[in-house]
This record gives structure tokens, sequence and C-alpha cells, in this order.
């Protein structure tokens, strides 16, 4: 269960667990009007209206999600749920069914967020027009304030309820080591990265070498409407079209492509991995961002098993601790530049790097790795 839609990897690889172990697994969740979604996974799928109010709580909201939910349960009758992410977990705890909490994003964290990317909203509206910002946009901004304030502690107190009550999994130590802390709950904690499952990847050919630099940015952060500060990749493009560090391929979005910078829009699974294996280095370029610590990109990992060699900032304290020596990192975009520029003048010593992280990557950074985990939560919950 879900407040999401479908796609969703993470979802479906967890999914995919149980269904190897023969158990029928079904899904509810949110509906998405253009759904990219047309894979078997699930032996059935429920839509459930997930509305914003509903994720802050607000009672009658709230209470028509459960409504629908309920009715899904009584059709379903799952001997477990497992819900992914904080509105279906607390959902699932009302009532009274056993379940596992997988948390994607760490949300008392992840709901400190709303304060930052309003004060940026705001600063840029007041930018355009401070006059008639204030006059516009006084009363809209003072109910997102609200709103802000009320998500921040109402996912907090969801959070410590749902971690000090319920198996618990979630995607880096470094979160794990602060539920165990914040639920007083260590022996019911797991971690599982979101690694690659091992059918997706068990045919790759190693890496090719390669006479020029070309690297690739996957993710749909620029395009989307709301820009998270944790992602902020402002002055990529502008990066590449102004100084010699090779060619850029963007997977994720549509945009008009240049003469060094090409976009590829969304690609299934297969032919992402496809695209990433003509390249030589995988970037995660976000800006630096106290939530670093504990962010776990998944990107990175795929771009190991295609043979990327990862360019990423060093703030990224859960990639740096997986990847090790296969990761070279960087304070900001100068030195992230200046790194490029020397990856780009030593083509053999990069191709030996993308020798070893995709080896590396084989023996390690695969899904059914921790799949035990997951297992050990389904047995106490």
């Amino acid at each position: 269960m879900s407040h999401d839609a479908l796609p969703d990897w993470r979802v479906e690889k967890a999914a995919i667990t149980s269904s190897n172990l023969g158990h029928e697994v079904m899904f509810a969740g949110a509906t998405r009007t253009a759904s990219n979604y047309n894979r078997k996974t699930f032996s059935k799928i429920y839509e459930v209206n997930w509305t914003a109010k509903a994720r802050y709580g607000i009672p009658f909201y709230w209470n028509s999600v459960k409504k629908q939910i309920t009715k899904v349960i009584n059709e379903a009758k799952p001997d477990l749920v497992h819900a992914h992410n904080i509105f279906s977990a607390k959902m699932v705890s009302e009532l009274k069914l056993p379940f596992v909490y997988d948390d994607h994003e760490y949300w008392s964290k992840h709901s400190q967020f709303l304060t930052e990317m309003e004060k940026l909203a705001q600063s840029t509206k007041n930018n355009v027009n401070k006059f008639n910002f204030f006059l516009v946009h006084a009363v809209k901004k003072t109910r997102r304030n609200i709103l802000n304030r009320h998500a921040i502690n109402v996912w907090t107190r969801w959070e410590k309820e749902l971690v000090s009550s319920t198996p618990t999994i979630t995607v880096s130590n470094e979160i794990a080591n602060d539920f165990r802390i914040i639920g007083n709950n260590a022996n019911k904690v797991f971690v599982v990265p979101n690694f690659p499952m091992k059918f997706e990847i068990e045919n790759f050919e190693k890496p090719s070498f390669h006479a020029k630099l070309s690297s690739v940015y996957a993710g749909s952060d620029g395009h989307n409407r709301q820009q998270f500060p944790n992602r902020n990749i402002d002055g990529l493009y502008e990066m590449f079209f102004n100084q010699d560090m090779g060619d850029l391929t963007i997977i994720g979005w549509n945009a008009e492509s240049t003469k060094n910078i090409r976009y590829t829009g969304y690609l299934d699974r297969q032919d992402m991995y496809k695209e990433m294996s003509k390249h030589s280095v995988g970037l995660i370029p976000f800006k630096k961002h106290w939530s670093h610590y504990y962010t776990n990109p998944n990107k990175a990992y795929e771009y190991a098993h295609a043979g990327l060699f990862v360019l990423c900032t060093s703030s990224l304290k859960p990639v740096r601790e997986i990847l090790k020596e296969h990761c070279m990192t960087f304070e900001d975009s100068v030195e992230m530049a200046s790194k490029l520029m020397y990856l780009k003048e030593n083509m053999d010593e990069l191709h030996n790097k993308r020798l070893k992280i995709f080896n590396y990557a084989n023996d390690n950074l695969i899904w059914e790795k921790n799949e035990k985990n997951i297992l050990d939560a389904y047995k106490i919950c």
C-alpha cells in the first residue's frame, strides 16, 4: 500500500520478493492520470484517492481516504500489509492489521523541506513584484505557513508512533540509526537500500572503452514543478554549455537539446540502463544540503551497474559509505567541473574505474542481498 501511484520501483521490488516466495500480492495506491505502468507485478490494483489534505491528517479528508481503504481491506482480506511511507502506514495502524512500515523519505526531516520550499518560492515571487506580491499572496502565504507547521508536527508525531511500535524498513543506515533512538526499538529497524534486482542486471556486459567523455544525469528534478532544496541542480546545464567537459545526457524528461546536452525523455528501466552504458560518468550534482546525511538516491547504484563511474556531492554520506573508493566527490560545482576536466584527459584511468565499479556493483549492490531484512520484518509484525 502507498499514498503514491505506480510505477514505483521500490514498491515493486518488495512485491516481487513476496511473489517469489509464493505469496499473492495486491496493490492499493493513488491514481495517476497518465501512468506509464504496464507491468504484471500485482494480482490486482486498487485505486485510492489520496488527497493532499488527507496527507496533512485533516480529519474530514483523512476519514474519506480511510473509508476507501477500509473497503479495499474488506475485499482483499490481506494477511499482512507492506505500508510504503508514513501516510499509508499511519492509516493501516488505525485499522489494526499486521503491517510493516517501509520509510522511503524520513518524513520528519522531509517535512522541513516544506518551509524551505515556501521561503524560496516567496523570495522568487517577491523579486518579481514586491508590492503586488504582498497584496495578492499575503493570505495564501499565511495559510501555507500554517499548513507547513502543521505537517511538521503531525508527520513527526506519526513517525515516532510508527517506529516505536512497528517493524520498520528504511533505505540507509543513517536513517535507521536515528529511528532506533527515536523509537527505542533497535531490533525492529531494518535497512534495505534501493539496489537493483539481480534479474535486471545479470546479463550486462562489462563497460567498453570510450574515447570521449560523456556524462549522464538521471532524474526528473529539473522538470518537476516542485523544486526540492536537497535536489538542487541549478547551473548544471550552463556548466556543460559554457565549458568543454564533454557531452551531458539527461534521462527522465524532455527539453530542447543543444550541441552537447541531450534529453531522452522517460525511459523504462532496461532502456535506461542501455542508454547509461553508452556513457562514462554518472552525475549526482546536487548542491550541498543538510539532509544529504540521510539521502541515499538509487541512481548511484543504477549508474554503477551500468558501468558508470559516479561523481557526487560530498555531502551524500550514504552514497560515500556504500560506494567507498568507487565514487569521486566534490564540494561545489567548480570542483565538479575540475574533476570532469581531469577525467576527460585521462580516459584510460576512467575506464579502469568503470570496470572496478561495475564489478563491485555486481558483487555487492544487489537487492536480493538485503531481502532477508524484509522477511525478518514480516516475521515480527
